[in-house]
């Protein structure tokens, strides 16, 4: 057996009972420890042969109802499961991520300090990154798209709203507001032209939200962490396989799933970097995940919904940049810093990039007519 994690072995030997999985514990890695959980693979023996799981700690003090968030990633998995039978597709283990129930139907194990844990297929021979190569950024973009394909007749109304106004961008800019107005940490007078910007913004910033208000937007099954490294990869061929962590799968607005990932993975200085000239939007990069995600979209979504994916892009960056600073403003109590002004460093980082976007949005609506174009041919 490795000797890792030694103090988890009597949990992980519950989960194996409590779980009915198959063969006895021979090694547990961590994956990742982040904010929200804390991941691990278990692998076990079982005749010679070894089986490897999923195991995650669920932080309940970001989702207060577990049980729910388990509830939307199952429905929306047996929807994506029963789609891509109907497709003939074969390889079904890779390509959804499933979990497992105890007997009496729970999909947690609670310990005595009111953790969460809860355990989920792997997916063999694959492997996530955060790589930005036009390749990757265009095999990513035809995951997301393929999962807004698969989704696009799910009653999205059906799901729990786990995190409420997620992306309630209005909501996101009146707390800016109530931060600046009550200014705890002292800090206003040093962010003010940061205060300024955003709030000459507000008109691009609410324009998604304003047409969902008016019934033109329809909220979908949208995922809301739509980072390249959430794509599972073949190790050998590169393909996409699997889109996870759905522990943020919502009623949501597409555009705000393709504006995120614009955000991340198309601009090359990062969001934590700490000098904004760095920070811009790479058209290359922009076109190869739109190449990937629109043609997915056509006939599943509306007209209105493709035509505003530019405005997502500028919305999410808008939005984000003000809950840098809000969280600031209130003393750095939600973002996990990990330098001094980390908060204001994003928060300027986010602002460079929403002015590439502005002064770009031009082109960013010519190249998705292009792409457009070109599929209808």
């Amino acid at each position: 057996m490795n000797n890792m994690y030694p103090e988890l072995y009597p949990l992980f030997k519950t989960l194996i009972r409590e779980f009915n999985l198959k063969g006895t514990l021979s090694e547990i890695r961590c994956i990742s420890t982040g904010n929200i959980n804390d991941t691990y693979l278990l692998n076990t023996s079982f005749n010679c042969w070894e089986r490897t799981y999923l195991v995650q700690r669920v932080n309940h003090n970001v989702f207060s109802n577990p049980e729910r968030i388990a509830e939307n990633v199952c429905n929306v998995t047996d929807h994506i499961e029963n789609k891509l039978r109907a497709a003939g597709v074969t390889d079904i283990r890779r390509r959804v991520l499933r979990y497992y129930r105890k007997p009496d139907g729970s999909y947690y194990h609670i310990t005595e300090d009111g953790n969460y844990w809860r355990v989920l297929s792997y997916v063999y021979s694959s492997v996530n990154s955060s790589l930005s190569d036009i390749p990757h950024l265009r095999s990513a973009g035809l995951a997301f798209g393929e999962f807004q394909q698969y989704l696009s007749d799910f009653p999205a109304e059906t799901l729990y709203e786990t995190i409420p106004d997620f992306h309630n961008t209005k909501k996101r800019y009146e707390d800016l507001r109530i931060a600046a107005k009550n200014n705890v940490a002292g800090r206003l007078a040093e962010v003010q032209e940061e205060y300024d910007y955003l709030m000459s913004m507000e008109r691009e910033a609410f324009v998604l939200c304003e047409l969902n208000e008016q019934g033109v937007l329809p909220n979908r099954v949208v995922h809301n962490d739509t980072k390249c490294n959430n794509v599972m990869f073949d190790v050998e061929t590169g393909k996409h396989l699997a889109v996870i962590d759905l522990d943020t799968v919502m009623p949501g607005l597409v555009a705000y799933d393709f504006g995120d990932a614009v955000r991340f993975a198309a601009n090359p200085g990062g969001e934590d970097n700490p000098n904004p000239s760095e920070v811009y939007l790479d058209l290359d990069y922009y076109k190869a995940f739109a190449e990937g995600f629109v043609p997915c979209l056509l006939g599943n979504v509306t007209d209105k919904e493709i035509e505003t994916l530019p405005d997502g892009v500028l919305a999410i960056t808008l939005e984000l940049a003000a809950r840098f600073l809000a969280d600031y403003l209130n003393g750095d109590v939600y973002f996990k810093c990990k330098m001094p002004r980390h908060n204001l460093v994003r928060t300027k980082a986010q602002i460079a990039l929403a002015k590439d976007i502005y002064g770009k949005m031009p082109k960013l609506r010519a190249l998705l007519k292009d792409i457009t174009a070109e599929i209808n041919v």
